[in-house]
């Protein structure tokens, strides 16, 4: 087989499965996939998923601070970062006109 022809078969793979995707989402009848299940969970690790959740809505934040003067007067001091040169290719190799002595 040539580059070419798997080229094709994959294209035609994908589109075959794109074609049915669409089927299923646009055509079947059963559109209780798509919806919310609301029955009671399937096992723990849902359970315990779902009362995690019930507990974070109920989370809320005091976003008072953010129109505080104090913190409206803070001042970015970002220092820009110079870029030095590199050392030697080698660190550990003797230094040039350097005697070891």
């Amino acid at each position: 087989m040539s580059t070419s022809s798997n080229t094709i078969i994959i294209v035609v793979i994908i589109l075959g499965a794109l074609g049915v995707g669409g089927y299923l989402l646009f055509f079947n009848s059963n559109t209780s996939a798509l919806s919310i299940n609301n029955s009671a969970p399937a096992s723990a690790a849902e359970q315990t998923f779902l009362n995690l959740t019930s507990e974070a809505e109920s989370i809320s934040f005091n976003t008072s601070i953010l129109s505080d003067p104090r913190f409206t007067s803070l001042v970015d001091t970002r220092t820009a970062v110079v870029p030095v040169s590199e050392g030697r290719p080698d660190p550990f190799s003797p230094v040039p006109g350097v005697s070891g002595k």
